[in-house]
């Protein structure tokens, strides 16, 4: 009895230590459009509520230093047809708020009423949807729903594609 009690203990430690962990990112295991705080350049705190149902939702993750990130936002900034289908969130994570507002008056996004700058003040989108480079945009339709997502500069081309699926 003792021997059949050694070997129930060995296959559990040998079931726990062989079982597979699930890799899979937060943003592919629901593909809804997550609830989220940002603090926005005027700090206050902005939510999901700002989204307009009619429009999809651009997250894009940057660096206001990021000479890459400055390039995608004047492209994206250059193409009408994100304007008129698209809201652009800009999500940037540990930097402090004044590079945030630096970054936004350089390129006065006061003058683009569907784009919403803001600090990942709690960390989330790190975690959410686990860049290791950025520029990353991830696009979500009119029903919320993820469809694609780009790490690294974007091409016109994949702009509009992504806005049409």
């Amino acid at each position: 009895m003792k021997k059949f009690g050694i070997i129930i203990l060995l296959l559990s430690i040998n079931f726990v230590a062989f079982s597979q962990y699930d890799t899979t990112p937060p943003y592919l295991k629901s593909k809804l459009l997550p609830a989220f705080k940002l603090l926005s350049v005027d700090s206050t705190v902005f939510t999901e509520n700002v989204l307009d149902s009619s429009k999809q939702t651009i997250f894009m993750l940057f660096h206001p230093e990021c000479d890459h990130c400055q390039q995608q936002l004047e492209l994206i900034l250059s193409m009408p047809e994100i304007a008129q289908k698209a809201i652009l969130i800009m999500i940037s994570g540990e930097e402090p708020l004044y590079k945030n507002r630096a970054f936004y008056k350089k390129n006065h996004l006061e003058k683009y009423g569907y784009i919403h700058l803001g600090k990942d003040f709690k960390y989330f989108f790190g975690g959410f949807f686990q860049p290791n480079t950025v520029p990353v945009l991830a696009f979500y339709n009119k029903q919320r729903t993820f469809t694609i997502m780009k790490r690294g500069n974007a091409e016109k081309q994949f702009l509009l594609d992504a806005l049409n699926k």
